[in-house]
């Protein structure tokens, strides 16, 4: 017997003459061979050839980023082995789940809406599976809700907030006058969420309230409620509907206690033309918004969408008037390559305000442009157009013969105006790492107005930063600049506002969670005796269940 074989050691490798191990040779076969990898979804073995397109997926620098909330495999860093069971990440402060807002949250939804890793039915052979091309800004959504396909475990929580205001907004008194002041409230909120997915059909809801008092300024004091539900049902593997329905009930502290953009939101991707979000300060708003829309994809690179839209606005106070609206749009988007989508869209909306003090018609019509630079960072534009033409009582002065004998300085007329202004949204997202991601956003377009001004242009621009430090403490930041300007009224003036905004949360046990932030905010109204600077302090506590406890 040998020396190597007295000391337990392997026997060396002697290539034989044919070039094949001698040992190798004497071992059977399915011991060495690697397990061949299965198709989820046809459940058969994967042929060489789609293994090797799979190895290739890994190094392609515009595949998605890897999905970190699933465990890695060895086949592909994007798919689970056959039979494996993906944690539950529906926690938005675990580790592993996408930052609100990301490029990765973004492909993470796109995934999962797709239902598979493989090709889609009736998709291109060039398609890349579960790839459907950089994000576009189609603005079929209204400010309430996006639609994602994913499922969320219902959530119940509760919270209770401390604020404190310096140089706070004023507030209107029952004798017309208003007051400013810093002062200090305290808000009680509760809520629930949650959707839930089926096999053709996925429902969420999303259901939050608060109640507010503001110590020596009554004023203020108010209850704020939003309701929101959407559905969706698959008709077919290429045609889907959609409905989305959104309640609103805000109080006169509703501006002054949202200053900011909420991690992960984006006027950029919001129907301005349907979804009023610049609400005059210290007045009561009704909101409803009511959605429709039919998508249908005969292949995984075309898609079309029908939409159509009504909404109704009323707010408190005769000097305030109301609003309803009615819209019908379409767009249609085809990824033209792996890293760009390009597309059109077009638009006529209606509007309506109370005691027929005015009306307005408009068409609207553009291109959509998405490009994606790399796995990180993506692009999102829309250009285009829109002609409005508006009928609205205008005063118009009387010649001082006329004015003499009527005793009327002016006098009230219908006023015909018609203008085409541009219709931009521009939106850049960037990932710097797993958890730091920031954007930049640009619109200009059509809005309802306020209760005082009423056809408008809004133009805005905002910047949001969002990370994780020490991997579970979220962070955000935001900045943004508002300005309506009437159309249909002449040089009435126009309302303005610029915020910041910086918070942090942090579990401090499970289920419990403090928050602190802090906002700034300056505005200008014109013809308002508001004060124009607010800086807001607030500390918060909320609670929640546990997610079992729960169950749809």
């Amino acid at each position: 017997m040998s020396l190597p074989v007295l000391l337990g050691q392997q026997a060396p490798l002697v290539p034989t003459p044919s070039g094949v191990n001698s040992l190798a040779q004497e071992q059977p076969d399915d011991e060495d061979a690697s397990p061949v990898p299965i198709d989820p979804k046809t459940k058969l073995p994967l042929t060489p050839a789609q293994i090797r397109e799979r190895e290739i997926d890994k190094y392609d620098p515009m595949k998605p980023l890897p999905d970190t909330t699933t465990p890695e495999s060895t086949l592909t860093d994007r798919e689970l082995p056959a039979g494996a069971t993906p944690p539950e990440t529906t926690d938005p402060n675990s580790a592993a789940a996408p930052l609100p807002g990301s490029v990765a949250a973004s492909n993470a939804a796109a995934t999962k809406s797709s239902g598979s890793s493989g090709p889609a039915p009736g998709s291109d052979s060039a398609d890349s599976g579960d790839y459907s091309g950089p994000a576009v800004l189609t603005r079929s959504y209204t400010l309430a809700r996006p639609m994602e396909s994913q499922q969320i475990k219902w959530k119940l929580s509760v919270g209770v907030s401390f604020s404190y205001d310096l140089g706070q907004t004023g507030a209107q008194n029952p004798n017309g006058t208003f007051v400013s002041n810093s002062t200090y409230g305290e808000s009680l909120s509760w809520g629930l969420s949650g959707r839930h997915v089926w096999k053709l059909d996925q429902l969420g809801v999303s259901y939050s309230a608060n109640y507010s008092g503001y110590s020596g300024n009554g004023g203020l004091s108010g209850m704020n409620n939003a309701l929101n539900l959407d559905y969706s049902h698959v008709v077919s593997h290429k045609l889907s509907v959609q409905v989305v329905e959104s309640l609103q009930l805000l109080s006169q502290n509703y501006s002054l206690e949202n200053p900011t953009l909420a991690p992960g939101s984006s006027e950029a991707n919001i129907n301005l033309s349907t979804s009023p979000n610049l609400q005059i300060l210290g007045n009561t708003v009704r909101q409803s918004n009511t959605s429709v829309s039919a998508t249908y994809t005969p292949s995984s690179r075309l898609a079309y969408n029908l939409s159509g839209s009504y909404f109704v606005v009323g707010r408190s106070g005769q000097e305030f008037i109301g609003t309803f609206g009615r819209q019908a749009s379409g767009d249609v988007n085809y990824r033209l390559t792996h890293n760009t989508t390009v597309g059109a869209f077009y638009s006529y909306t209606r509007y309506l305000y109370s005691h027929n003090v005015s009306s307005s018609d408009s068409n609207g019509l553009g291109v959509i442009y998405s490009y994606a630079l790399n796995q990180r960072t993506q692009l999102r534009t829309r250009f285009g157009a829109t002609r409005i033409e508006s009928l609205a009582y205008e005063t118009v002065p009387l010649p001082p013969e006329l004015a003499a004998i009527l005793g009327e300085a002016a006098a009230i007329s219908n006023a015909y105006s018609r203008r085409t202004t541009s219709d931009i949204s521009v939106q850049l997202v960037r990932d710097f790492r797993a958890n730091r991601t920031g954007s930049l956003a640009y619109v200009h377009g059509e809005a309802p107005g306020n209760g005082v001004l009423l056809t408008s242009t809004q133009e805005s621009i905002s910047g949001t930063f969002g990370a994780r430090i020490f991997r579970r403490i979220p962070i955000n930041a935001s900045a943004a600049y508002s300005s309506l300007q009437s159309i249909s009224q002449g040089n009435i003036g126009q309302y303005s506002s610029e915020t910041y905004g910086a918070g942090v949360s942090r579990e401090i046990r499970k289920g419990t969670t403090s928050s602190f932030s802090v906002n700034y905010r300056r505005y200008q109204i014109s013809g308002s005796p508001l004060l124009q600077h607010d800086i807001r302090f607030t500390f918060g506590l909320s609670w929640s269940p546990p997610e079992n406890s729960l169950r749809f």
